[in-house]
């Protein structure tokens, strides 16, 4: 105790015995959810290429126009870094103008690695800024981010610290709105709990102790959260370097960007940023707060522009963001955020625009500056199971502009045994100069009701608006086909109809659609899924891939994939997971049920935590051959001894004497010598010969029943 307050220790002479208590405070733990990073599966070497395909085809009016689409995926894992491109190929024919367009566009192309000891991972190449604070911006350089993937669950996001003292050994629970979240038991003296799992953005935490003589201890913590915050001690941050790359614009200055965030305490989070060029600079500073009342941010940004032959503008902006779970009529106001511009207030791409404007005598000024952004989201649970009310609004609008767009939507669901419903109503007003303004104002009733039949499951909805009534239906047949339809019509007298389908097979996924009206006819077909390249060969999926895992069971052709419906091993016994979650255990499982006979699994699950954008492989172990039950009996009836031990004539172990003196191997043979040993000497082993060629030709069964004698 002269070392750790509040530790102690008693021996007890009569058993030799020594209890040492040290408080939970000063023993290292890991957190909930905690995966050793020496568990972490950088994974093979290895390439895909994903895609998404589409044509269609749209005659309206008598005017036929073609278009097609891929969207490209590419990758390369190679020890430590992965390559990776995004693109875009777009195709159109205007049969009216007899003009055909083709573009490529390149979205990113970067190579990137993971440094799990820093959390944090590194971007070299074409890509884009953290959003976080700044407007996202095409960038070619390097970036160095944290990465709160390689963080537990229950370090994510914000929740408090709770702090106590237990007087004895003790029971801590801790609930919120009555529901428990979290329970541990601790050794007297004081505590800390700072894995909480994040619930969301507020309500009240109650903690209670319940001591080992009765006593209870309850205190309560006031929990509200903004995006903005972070839990005390955690940080995040990134730093960008490069060259700003816009296919829209000339200038391609060199920039720097970062931004750090630290929380300091469970009732403050810091933040700071900054982005400069040549010719451009801001500062942003901030702070979250966790208050009794609710949630609040607010921050301010400095910016500095220059231009030729133009005064320097500088300008401020302000940001505010609000929330709170009012409990006692359980409202909750996810999201109330505030932004005020001043005039001379520049973005970094807004700067570069008007230089690049500037240099093609172009009006640049006249560039749209924003003066104020509001918006908000509000839910109103009703008690009893009565539904639920929800607002969510937005206004901008511009300096020594017209300009202005404001939208905002008001509704109700509920639902009645199998019968969801929902109420809508849908305001807009834009006004812009130079276009044509208006203000729209929609209502929508909505009806959705399920059917089952067997396996199959069909969806029935409706939806009626201010001028329209839509019925529809949609449903799925087992886990490979997927179907809707709709029928609209509109109050000006037009009908329209519209089918959809696709259809999941094991190398890509299949979609098509039809649409008809009085005024114009639409046919597309899609295609979307992957290619993985890897030292064994190239294999075909159905889906776009991110992290993903590559199954391997030889000869396990049609076993199915655990938490992947429709996904199975192909002939050549490989299966790709498309999707699992980085940094953290995924539980992989083989069903052997499709699988054949003649191949058993001699394991059906594995865990793995692979790096983000790995190429995982796990291999499971198969034995091939006949299944084969032996009974068996000594040459005057009796029973072998129970567990005694089964060889080949390789004097391989093919199995054991189960109870009943009965035999299960499986063996590739159809008549084969086995020897059964229980002992060391002559005398405790036996032989028996089996030979099952005329039952496998007869029954045609997956296990093969037989007897022999062992001599």
């Amino acid at each position: 105790d002269k070392w750790v307050n509040d530790a102690f220790y008693q021996f007890d002479t009569s058993r030799l015995r020594l209890d040492i208590s040290i408080p939970q405070v000063a023993l290292q733990k890991n957190a909930q959810g905690y995966v050793d990073p020496r568990l972490w599966d950088r994974g093979i070497n290895a390439a895909f290429f994903a895609y998404n395909a589409s044509a269609y085809r749209i005659v309206n009016n008598n005017h036929e126009t073609n278009h097609a689409f891929m969207g490209t995926n590419v990758g390369l894992n190679l020890y430590d870094w992965q390559l990776r491109h995004t693109g875009q190929w777009k195709w159109q024919d205007h049969n009216e103008i007899q003009e055909k367009v083709s573009s490529y566009t390149s979205n990113n192309t970067y190579a990137q690695k993971a440094f799990p000891k820093l959390n944090s991972v590194v971007t070299l190449g074409d890509y884009f800024t953290n959003n976080n604070f700044f407007d996202a911006l095409p960038y070619r350089g390097i970036n160095i981010s944290s990465d709160d993937r390689m963080l537990p669950n229950s370090m994510l996001g914000y929740a408090p610290q709770i702090r106590g003292y237990a007087k004895t050994n003790a029971k801590v629970e801790v609930r919120q709105q009555g529901n428990l979240i979290y329970q541990t038991t601790l050794t007297p003296g004081s505590f800390e709990i700072n894995d909480l799992y994040p619930t969301g953005f507020g309500g009240e935490l109650q903690v209670s102790i319940y001591e080992t003589n009765g006593e209870i201890q309850k205190f309560s913590i006031p929990y509200a959260s903004v995006i903005e915050m972070l839990r005390p001690k955690m940080s995040r941050y990134s730093f960008t370097l490069g060259q700003f790359r816009d296919a829209n614009i000339n200038l391609k200055p060199w920039l720097v960007q970062g931004k750090y965030q630290r929380g300091i305490n469970n009732y403050l989070t810091s933040y700071t940023g900054f982005q400069a060029t040549e010719n451009y600079q801001s500062f942003l500073i901030g702070s979250a707060f966790a208050t009794p009342i609710g949630a609040i941010s607010f921050d301010a940004t400095q910016s500095s522009a220059e231009f030729e032959q133009k005064p320097t503008l500088k300008g401020r902006s302000y940001r505010l963001s609000y929330n709170r779970l009012f409990t006692p009529t359980n409202t909750n106001l996810t999201l109330a955020t505030y932004r005020y511009s001043t005039e001379n207030y520049l973005k970094l791409r807004d700067s570069i625009l008007i230089r690049d404007l500037q240099q093609q005598d172009i009006d640049s000024f006249s560039v749209g500056k924003q003066k104020s952004e509001f918006q908000i989201t509000l839910n109103q649970g009703l008690p009893n199971q009565w539904g639920n009310f929800y607002l969510v609004g937005s206004w901008i609008n511009y300096w020594n502009q017209p300009n202005r767009n404001q939208q905002f939507q008001f509704g109700y669901s509920n639902q009645f045994k199998d019968l969801t419903y929902s109420i809508s109503a849908i305001t807009h007003e834009l006004d812009q100069e130079n276009q044509n303004s208006g203000h729209e104002t929609q209502y929508l009733l909505s009806l959705s009701f399920p059917l089952q039949f067997k396996k199959n499951t069909v969806n029935f909805n409706s939806s009626i608006s201010e001028d329209s009534r839509t019925l529809g239906m949609s449903g799925y047949i087992g886990n490979r086909f997927d179907y809707g339809s709709s029928i609209s019509y509109q109050d000006q007298g037009q009908t329209s109809l519209n089918i959809n389908g696709t259809f999941r097979t094991n190398y890509t996924t299949i979609g098509a659609s039809f649409g008809q009206s009085d005024t114009y006819q639409q046919e597309m077909i899609n295609l979307n899924g992957s290619l993985v390249a890897h030292s064994q060969g190239i294999l075909f999926g159905p889906d776009q891939v991110q992290t993903m895992v590559l199954v391997y069971a030889p000869q396990a052709t049609g076993a199915r994939v655990g938490n992947t419906p429709g996904l199975s091993i192909n002939k050549q016994g490989y299966a790709v997971i498309p999707y699992v979650t980085p940094y953290r255990l995924n539980d992989i499982s083989l069903d052997p049920q499709g699988m054949p006979s003649t191949v058993e699994l001699t394991e059906t699950s594995h865990r793995i935590a692979p790096y983000a954008g790995s190429i995982t492989k796990v291999n499971f172990s198969t034995k091939t051959g006949y299944a084969v039950f032996i009974s068996t009996k000594t040459p005057n009836g009796g029973h072998l001894p129970f567990a005694a031990q089964v060889f080949n004539q390789n004097n391989e172990i093919v199995g054991m004497v189960a109870q009943g003196s009965r035999i299960y191997l499986r063996t590739p043979l159809t008549q084969d010598h086995l020897y059964v040993k229980w002992g060391q000497s002559n005398s405790e082993e036996c032989q028996l010969d089996y030979d099952i060629q005329s039952k496998i030709l007869q029954e045609k069964q997956s296990i093969i029943m037989t007897e022999a004698v062992c001599k």
